[in-house]
């Protein structure tokens, strides 16, 4: 709530004399009336000194001699009695004043106490509002460091997804290996057959080709090694393959999780930049409200 504007003695002193030369009487209501604003304490105090000022004015004029003064006094005193009515008419109009007076200092004084009220509510608020600032401030600090320590973390994800990569193009020669030694077991497992069969035939020629079974069985036995040989090789690319895959799959799945990661913190530390923001408007608003209910305020 604003303060009324300033008013002057010249303008109190200005109206009373017009209301006076209308033939009107100047009293506390009409000049509040026509000024039309302004504390009624401070037109009761300025349209008394203008009373004084009436007073003092009409004590000088009137210089009279002691004889025609004395006959004055006695018609004052025997119309005294007459006057009475006018004196109580205006002992009820200062009454009504003061009355008004007191209506006016309490509501001055209501108004004090709201404003009052209301800046310490603001104070409230400001303190409120610094120390929300002051903790999105710090959010946003741990979500910067978070958001550096994954990306730290994708970068090594990314290191080991590249030497993944390389072993993963490694693996087609590991294939074209496997796809040799199964050609060479093939051969073996043919040889093999071939062999018995050569071995059912020597068996039915034992008497006359004794020497050449048992040669027969000597090739048989290291062509057997060597099938087995191959076999377990085989077997051991296998493992190898198998295990290089389950590592690249392991590689792209924490990528991707580290990703997704990555992204959250990013949105985070966004949003709590967009919220810090908010608060220093805030802030900044409360802070204006504040110096315009602290500044000085004219009465």
């Amino acid at each position: 709530m604003g303060r009324e504007a300033t008013i002057t003695p010249e303008q109190v002193h200005a109206i009373a004399d017009a209301i006076k030369a209308e033939g009107g009487k100047p009293t506390l209501r009409a000049v509040r009336e026509r000024l039309g604003s302004g504390s009624m304490g401070t037109v009761a105090t300025l349209l008394q000194q203008w009373r004084s000022g009436q007073e003092r004015q009409t004590a000088t004029h009137l210089v009279l001699p002691p004889s025609l003064q004395r006959v004055i006094l006695e018609f004052m005193a025997a119309e005294l009695s007459a006057a009475r009515a006018p004196l109580e008419a205006e002992l009820a109009e200062q009454q009504q004043a003061a009355a008004d007076l007191a209506t006016e200092n309490e509501r001055q004084t209501g108004t004090i106490e709201g404003q009052a009220g209301a800046l310490e509510a603001l104070a409230a608020e400001k303190a409120t509002a610094e120390g929300k600032a002051e903790q999105l401030a710090t959010d946003l600090s741990g979500a910067k460091e978070e958001a550096a320590r994954e990306r730290q973390a994708a970068e090594q994800a990314r290191t080991e997804l590249a030497k993944a990569m390389l072993r993963l193009e490694a693996m087609p020669r590991l294939e074209d290996d496997l796809a040799v030694i199964r050609v060479e077991l093939a051969r073996e497992r043919q040889g093999r057959i071939e062999a018995e069969q050569l071995a059912a035939v020597l068996a039915a020629q034992k008497s006359d080709l004794a020497g050449r079974l048992a040669d027969a069985k000597a090739d048989i036995e290291r062509v057997s090694q060597q099938l087995d040989k191959v076999q377990a090789r085989a077997e051991q690319q296998a493992e190898a393959l198998a295990d290089a895959r389950v590592a690249i799959q392991t590689y792209l799945a924490r990528e991707k999780d580290l990703a997704v990661q990555i992204d959250t913190a990013r949105k985070d530390a966004e949003q709590a930049r967009a919220a810090a923001q908010v608060a220093g408007e805030e802030a900044a608003q409360l802070r204006g409200k504040f110096d315009a209910v602290a500044k000085p305020k004219a009465g």
